[in-house]
């Protein structure tokens, strides 16, 4: 497959990246806003309008505080607006795994942070009338035995140790009917997960903050930060904003800003495709749930209300990504749906997320003044709104959620900047090797 050199290492242009099926179907609430030339003050300044930013500005703004957004392109070009819409319930990780490294308080903590974020994703789409095509239903697919045996053993105890009693199991058949493929052992729904259409949720939140009185300025990319005089400013081509805090809200799209961050958050390409309106009677997804699978390198897809076919599948972890897309993800389609071998794709694209190490959050505080929330590692619709409200929290003096969240285990990758990429591609190929074992 030929392939495409993303520019600034790895991370794809958005300005130069296909058309999503977000972008053709979302109407943009809010007039284009000019990139920002010469100096401004702010009390505080927030790189990134993707979910974490545009969430910890509305927050800030409706406080008082004189906020200014700077995005490198434009609201919704990076994964906020081009990811696969899944809203799922607590972690990458089960509660176990988080009881053995974090304890079972925080572990609990942790649980019921997710479960709040989940809620309050709810709530603010309410409050803010913002209509994201909201659709409850997910389920939670596994492609091997061993791997439904590990997910009935996470429920049961999801249900003795922390009464979460929602999901119901699917076996064979039961998933076969809920999927529309035969090509998975069993398993769970979830209920109180779901999906929604990202690019109109973001775009609810930024009015929002516009409406609270923040500032966005687009197409200005952040190419420094730093101190000067008891205060801190972000640097563009430009111009400059000098504040009293600083937020880098940017996740895999923040290279070169800061060493601290990058050391623990790298961005890999994810790729998903749009496929024409379903045949009426089409059996995939009947009850218009979204869905994922068990394997590391995970498929994701889900119904529009249109009956397109939203798949996501693939992840690239080099500095090139593929110039056909569509046939890049087709494969992975195709073996779950083979009846969709011919089906029109009416839009392919690719977007950048940020991993860890772990596969947690990195929410810190680099320095005083200087806070970075990033690296939700595919867990970002109903994760990164919630932790803006933290970041904005922070800067309020009001800490909510700060303590357990700044615990969780997210080292830097091996390998330092130099060697973290051949590293991250080796571990990768190994973890999809595994996908096929039994």
């Amino acid at each position: 497959m030929s392939e495409m050199h993303s520019p600034s290492r790895h991370v794809c242009s958005a300005a130069s990246a296909p058309t999503t099926w977000y972008h053709a179907s979302a109407k943009r609430p809010f007039a284009r806003t000019s990139p920002l030339v010469g100096e401004l003050t702010a009390d505080v300044v927030i790189i990134g309008a993707g979910f974490t930013g545009v969430s910890a500005a509305l927050d800030l703004a409706a406080a008082g505080l004189n906020v200014v957004v700077l995005e490198a392109n434009e609201v919704g070009a990076g994964a906020s607006g081009r990811n696969g819409g899944l809203a799922c319930s607590g972690w990458r990780h089960d509660q176990k795994w988080l009881e053995a490294r974090m304890g079972r308080e925080d572990a609990r903590r942790l649980w019921l942070l997710a479960e709040d974020a989940k809620a309050d994703l709810l709530a603010r789409m309410h409050d803010f009338h913002i209509d994201a095509d909201w659709t409850p239903g997910q389920v939670f697919a596994a492609h091997t035995p061993r791997l439904m045996q590990e997910l009935d053993n996470d429920a049961n105890h999801m249900a003795r140790a922390y009464g979460y009693e929602l999901p119901h199991r699917l076996d064979k058949e039961q998933v076969a009917h809920a999927l529309g493929s035969s090509a998975y052992q069993g398993g769970w729904r979830d209920p109180s997960a779901g999906h929604v259409h990202p690019l109109k949720l973001l775009y609810g939140l930024m009015q929002a903050a516009l409406g609270a009185k923040a500032s966005l300025h687009e197409y200005s990319r952040v190419i420094e930060v730093g101190s000067d005089g008891g205060k801190h400013f972000a640097k563009t081509s430009t111009g400059r904003v000098v504040a009293d805090h600083i937020l880098l809200c940017g996740d895999g799209y923040l290279d070169g800003i800061e060493p601290d961050v990058e050391a623990r958050v790298l961005p890999i390409g994810s790729f998903i495709i749009a496929t024409e309106p379903l045949p009426a009677d089409s059996q995939i997804l009947p009850l218009h749930d979204s869905a994922m699978d068990t394997r590391f390198v995970v498929n994701y897809w889900r119904r529009t209300a249109e009956r397109r076919l939203i798949f996501g599948g693939g992840e690239k972890y080099t500095p090139s990504w593929p110039t056909d897309i569509e046939s890049f993800v087709r494969r992975n389609l195709v073996k779950i749906y083979p009846e969709l071998s011919g089906i029109q794709v009416t839009h392919a694209w690719g977007g950048a997320l940020g991993i860890t190490p772990t596969r947690l959050p990195y929410l810190r505080q680099i320095r005083p003044g200087l806070l970075s929330a990033s690296g939700y590692s595919g867990q970002g619709v109903v994760l990164a709104p919630y932790f803006g409200r933290i970041l904005a929290a922070c800067v309020l003096s009001q800490h909510r959620d700060y303590d357990v969240v700044s615990r969780m285990p997210v080292p830097e990758f091996p390998g330092g900047r130099a060697l973290r990429w051949p590293l991250l591609t080796a571990a990768m190929t190994w973890y999809a090797l595994r996908d096929k074992l039994p």
